[in-house]
């Protein structure tokens, strides 16, 4: 009898085996995927650290934004000769307004669409275009009546890229390359209501912006996807 059952147990790890190793047989690295990913952000542009804005009473500090890392996480779906993913990236950075230091929260909703330039090859490089929602929270970055508040600034952004995808596995995947994101922020807000930074003014009682704060970041990115 306890032969029976040994056979018996030997066979169902022989036939579960036999099928894992059937599905991954016929997985084709297609499908919805998730990722976790890395890349450095360095900002330059209009956040240097020395641009004030005004409305009345309310003053918004521009800060300038050291370099930072950051992390994400994304979900999409891949197919032989492009994929499209929906990605959620943050970084905390060291900022500076004149002489004084701070910090920076950078987050951004982002969705990116990769053209492979070559297929059913397990090393594709690809162009990567897509489009972000970033928002920017500064910590006693807005003043008002001598008091210091939060500011956070929400924009629009694209974003631009070229680098190689490694099929390492039928679930498994690898991407690395080169990001440049053009951001521009329309909007601030603060202690009570936020405003267009385009009606906002240079200085208490300058001239109006009569623009959007502008910034890009070229930066690496790494990461690492499992399909299912």
């Amino acid at each position: 009898m306890k032969k029976s059952w040994i056979s018996i147990i030997l066979s169902l790890v022989s036939l579960a085996s036999a099928s894992a190793a059937a599905q991954d047989a016929m997985r084709t690295g297609e499908g919805f995927f998730i990722t976790l990913s890395g890349q450095s952000l360095a900002f330059k542009g209009d956040f240097d650290g020395r641009l004030v804005l005004w409305h009345f009473d309310k003053a918004f500090f521009v800060p300038e934004m050291k370099n930072a890392a950051a992390f994400g996480f994304g979900l999409g779906f891949k197919r032989n000769s492009w994929l499209w993913e929906l990605l959620y990236v943050t970084s905390r950075h060291p900022a500076a307004f004149q002489d004084l230091d701070g910090t920076a929260f950078y987050r951004s909703l982002e969705i990116d669409g990769r053209t492979f330039l070559v297929k059913d090859f397990p090393i594709k490089p690809y162009i990567l275009v897509g489009i972000s929602v970033p928002w920017l929270t500064v910590a006693q970055g807005a003043e008002m009546y001598g008091l210091k508040y939060r500011a956070t600034y929400i924009g629009l952004g694209l974003n631009f890229g070229v680098g190689m995808i490694l099929d390492i596995a039928p679930f498994l995947f690898a991407s690395g390359g080169v990001v440049y994101r053009a951001l521009g922020y329309g909007y601030v807000s603060g202690e009570g209501k936020g405003r267009d930074i385009n009606t906002l003014r240079v200085g208490q009682g300058g001239p109006e912006w009569e623009s959007w704060l502008k910034t890009s970041s070229l930066g690496l990115t790494f990461s690492l996807g499992i399909v299912f």
